[in-house]
């Protein structure tokens, strides 16, 4: 079994705002990326039914690389702005997977 690890995370925009937090988003995606070795991908998507509904994938090499995401200040520092901007519409919902191997 692979030790890397999938992230699913989900995140709504305040109301009317999924322009301003579309574009903070692909801010924040290049920042992770430049920051963060341990990260495989990280990207964000934009619903094609919702423009408020975002979500994110995100590979880690392992535990440890998504934990060290998780306590970046990098992404505290985006977060921060995030809420001071009033982008989103509460917590992002997030959900953690590992590869099934073929078989």
């Amino acid at each position: 079994m692979t030790k890397a690890l999938t992230v699913i995370a989900e995140i709504r925009a305040a109301p009317g705002k999924g322009d301003a937090l579309a574009a903070f988003l692909a801010e924040q995606v290049a920042a992770v990326r430049k920051s963060e070795p341990g990260c495989l991908a990280y990207r964000v998507h934009r619903s094609t039914t919702d423009p408020e509904h975002f979500a994110f994938y995100e590979t880690y090499v392992d535990d440890a690389a998504f934990e060290v995401h998780r306590q970046s200040p990098v992404l505290a520092q985006f977060r921060q702005r995030r809420d001071a901007l009033g982008l989103v519409a509460g917590p992002a919902k997030v959900s953690t997977y590992r590869e099934v191997p073929a078989g």
